[in-house]
């Protein structure tokens, strides 16, 4: 099993554990933010990269919402293009060797644009064998640069100390 393998495997585990892991509610307080992006760039449809078990989605993204996570069985089918891929609390939870395969993947999947939010600390929340879930812990500046490099068009937010 290698590195990305054994992560997907270990965030199966929590999703199978409890049905409150990972639920998808990080994303809540940025849904006014992306409402407004799907409005300026003109987006019809919306992937949720790393969606876990995508119970906050709103109600108004029904039919044009599609989600994608490769923990959560529901959505572990891979998912198609759409016009805006949004990716909240998803980043640091990736190991770095798969951080720019991952981000390569993002961008080919957005036909318009993308949507970050990415943890710059340790998360609550900690694996079975007791290491922190954030496995890539990084400053701003060091996102900022891997995603002009492969993600050109998007907008991040970030959750800081």
């Amino acid at each position: 099993m290698n590195e990305k393998e054994h992560y997907i495997e270990l965030h199966k585990q929590l999703h199978n554990q409890s049905s409150l892991h990972f639920t998808g509610k990080s994303l809540e307080k940025y849904i006014d933010t992306i409402d407004q992006l799907i409005s300026d760039k003109d987006c019809d449809t919306i992937l949720d990269y790393g969606c876990g078990k995508a119970k906050f989605w709103p109600s108004h993204w029904s039919g044009k919402v599609q989600g994608y996570d490769p923990a959560y069985a529901k959505f572990s089918h891979l998912p198609s293009k759409a016009d805006i891929v949004l990716c909240v609390d998803v980043r640091e939870h990736i190991p770095e060797s798969e951080i720019d395969n991952v981000l390569k993947d993002i961008n080919s999947l957005a036909d318009k644009w993308c949507f970050f939010a990415i943890d710059t600390k340790k998360a609550k929340k900690k694996f079975p064998d007791g290491s922190n879930c954030h496995v890539t812990i990084k400053p701003f500046e060091w996102w900022q640069e891997k995603l002009k490099q492969f993600c050109p068009r998007h907008t991040v937010q970030f959750e800081r100390v």
